[in-house]
């Protein structure tokens, strides 16, 4: 007569089988080199050197896009004269001149430029004038805007008409006195809304 175990018996046998082929692999996983305890390692020494050095900081994207000499302006409130409203942006002094596609210009003494946003805050149309704005300085003079830097830099010297709600920005181009430092902008709207003046921080500019 043949002996033929009983299926439970065979499961039973299988199952310890099994047990120990899963107990001698972990253990030669554990004592083989360069495998999971090691890469363990390797990642917490990854993981400290990184703590060390601290995190990468991201490149500031207004820095890479600031002109020479230019400085972004404090954050203020939007001014506003009638229905026109303008936001300060940057400023730039001391350019000897300006070169633009098709010619350059210099300075009697030196090009200051401020960059602003324009709003229209209406539901009809207005025309925003350059002859309107003007740089003030310490010593108590205005300046009015250059028109030859405003044409050599393709910059507008009227936005007209400036469409309701839309937002339009753009340089302003003065010729300021070399020995002159500028302390603030000034603009109306044209249309007898009040002269509006804007601080600007006092600064030495190199001239170049």
């Amino acid at each position: 007569m043949t002996f033929r175990p009983a299926r439970r018996d065979t499961a039973v046998a299988l199952g310890g089988l099994l047990a120990g082929a899963a107990v001698a692999t972990a253990v030669a996983v554990a004592a083989w080199p360069g495998t999971a305890g090691s890469d363990a390692a390797a990642s917490a020494a990854r993981s400290a050197k990184a703590a060390a050095s601290g995190p990468t900081p991201a490149p500031d994207p207004v820095n890479e896009t600031l002109r020479p000499k230019e400085i972004v302006l404090p954050s203020q409130s939007p001014y506003t004269s009638g229905k026109i409203v303008v936001e300060p942006l940057r400023l730039t002094c001391g350019l000897s001149e300006v070169i633009g596609t098709h010619g350059e210009q210099e300075a009697d003494g030196q090009y200051c430029l401020i960059r602003i946003a324009l709003t229209a805050d209406d539901t009809f149309t207005h025309t925003f004038d350059t002859h309107t704005t003007a740089l003030t300085t310490t010593a108590g003079a205005s300046i009015p805007v250059s028109y030859p830097a405003q044409e050599v830099e393709r910059q507008p010297l009227e936005i007209a008409p400036v469409g309701s709600h839309d937002r339009y920005e753009f340089d302003i181009y003065y010729d300021v006195p070399r020995a002159a430092t500028v302390n603030g902008f000034t603009f109306s709207d044209g249309e007898g809304g009040p002269t509006v003046r804007v601080p600007l921080p006092v600064r030495v500019w190199p001239f170049s």
